[in-house]
């Protein structure tokens, strides 16, 4: 039960929504949804046909005739036609062809997961487009295809060589849920807590519903995810095998990411890997939303400075914690994940920290811009002459105004605001963007200050207040 409200939660995704309702509301409409695995796609699809005139048709990695045999029974249900539960279709022509022959008018019909039934039978693409074009489109007809394969479902559907290329009438990419929907999982939880359990779960849905609020974040990630046979023990080598058709070398990949070999250069060098041949795989995984490529806010498009980070925030957690005593785990044996995670996991918070700054600070909005990234550059110390990099978590801009706001993120109690607002502004001055005429301002965000320091164009965010912004609309 207490699963159920916590997916009624979930699906209160009131953009996704809003969109599939608009596109229903068209003559006829061919929807495209996609995303990675776990994001909650199949729930939102079943929350909004819900009181709907519709087919929901689940597609699994079967031959074509078991697929359409078990789509047979829930044609058959809608219609109630005794006939065809008894003597099912086995091909997708055949499912074309009937409902040709019926009243779909306002019908919506889903084909989730629809790379599995493109598997089963490729000509299936060429199927759909011809009776779309001659009947579907014109007979006030709606199609949802949905698919977690992100590569496939751009093949498949969305792309030029594809037969379905041009029909749709819309796309959704469904993302992981941000720090204020994942917060409304556990109403009556402690905020700091909850920063704490986003920094292992992220917004991906499956992974927050097996995180128990009355457990500590220790309990929740030994029992959800440390122990062998939980739900999460072994879910990124499935998430590779899943979506992936070389999962050995994604993985080495996301585990030289992991241990910081951030560049092309450094990731090329580890893995014995041809930098041309890795941009194929890194382009893949960044697809999948398991990673991201991150350049400072002030570079130009085409600028090399980039930096790969790990996108997901459970892989994250898992590399970080749970790979390395992958043996004892396997055995049982705690020990070892139990003094890395006391000694290390407050560190690791605050990496995630950051991502629930910067949605605070597009929230706070304060010089107008949701133009928000990082900074880091190099310079030469004056004393030492010695190269140095300097790096800023959240830089936002905003170009008509000519205003750039600098701001530090750190996980930490009684914080000294005046000792990080002095490097921060001594960091700032290296950020190469409209030097002569800016107007700076500067956020420190902490769990607390040692002192509340007043200074011009300084803000300070406690976490209560942090709080207090993301928890305004409950």
């Amino acid at each position: 039960m207490v699963i159920m409200n916590k997916f009624i939660q979930f699906i209160n995704r009131k953009k996704e929504l809003e969109f599939l309702e608009n596109q229903i509301k068209k003559p006829a409409s061919f929807v495209v949804l996609y995303g990675r695995r776990r994001v909650g796609k199949s729930e939102l699809i079943k929350q909004f046909i819900k009181n709907k005139k519709a087919i929901y048709l689940h597609s699994t990695q079967e031959v074509e005739k078991e697929l359409i045999g078990s789509f047979s029974v829930e044609i058959a249900e809608h219609f109630k036609d005794s006939a065809l539960k008894v003597n099912p279709f086995s091909q997708f022509r055949q499912i074309a062809e009937y409902l040709k022959e019926k009243d779909v008018s306002d019908l919506i019909l889903v084909i989730d997961e629809f790379p599995y039934l493109v598997d089963a039978n490729k000509a299936i693409p060429s199927i759909l487009q011809k009776y779309w074009d001659t009947h579907f489109s014109s007979a006030g007809f709606h199609m949802i295809l949905c698919g977690s394969s992100i590569g496939a479902m751009e093949t498949e559907v969305l792309g030029r060589k594809s037969p379905l290329y041009g029909r749709r009438t819309g796309q959704w990419k469904v993302d992981p849920l941000p720090f204020a929907e994942f917060v409304k999982f556990f109403p009556k939880v402690e905020f700091e807590k909850l920063v704490e359990f986003y920094s292992i779960t992220g917004g991906i849905p499956l992974y927050i519903l097996e995180f128990d609020g009355s457990q500590t974040v220790y309990e929740n990630a030994k029992t959800a995810i440390a122990t062998r046979g939980s739900l999460l023990y072994q879910e990124t080598d499935i998430i590779l095998k899943e979506e992936l058709r070389e999962p050995k070398t994604y993985f080495s990949i996301l585990k030289e990411i992991s241990a910081g070999k951030n560049t092309l250069n450094e990731l090329s060098n580890a893995l014995g890997v041809e930098r041309t041949s890795l941009t194929r795989y890194l382009n893949t995984l960044e697809e999948l939303d398991l990673i991201e490529l991150i350049k400072p806010i002030t570079s130009e498009e085409k600028s090399r400075n980039t930096i790969y980070f790990l996108k997901d925030n459970y892989f994250k957690f898992w590399f970080r914690f749970i790979y390395p005593f992958s043996k004892d785990l396997d055995s049982f044996i705690f020990d070892g994940f139990e003094r890395n995670f006391k000694e290390n996991f407050n560190s690791y918070i605050g990496k995630q920290f950051e991502i629930v700054c910067m949605e605070t600070l597009k929230l706070a909005n304060q010089i107008n811009s949701t133009n928000v990234g990082k900074w880091w550059g190099a310079y030469r110390d004056t004393e030492t002459n010695v190269r140095k990099i300097a790096e800023i978590d959240l830089v936002s801009i905003n170009e008509k105004t000519k205003e750039i706001l600098f701001a530090e993120c750190k996980w930490q109690k009684k914080v000294n605001a005046r000792q990080i607002l002095a490097e921060l502004k001594e960091k700032a001055k290296f950020v190469q963007w409209n030097n002569e005429e800016r107007i700076e301002h500067y956020i420190i965000f902490a769990r607390s200050f040692k002192q509340i320091i007043k200074e011009p164009d300084l803000t300070l965010f406690e976490l209560k207040d942090i709080e207090k912004l993301i928890m305004k609309d409950f």
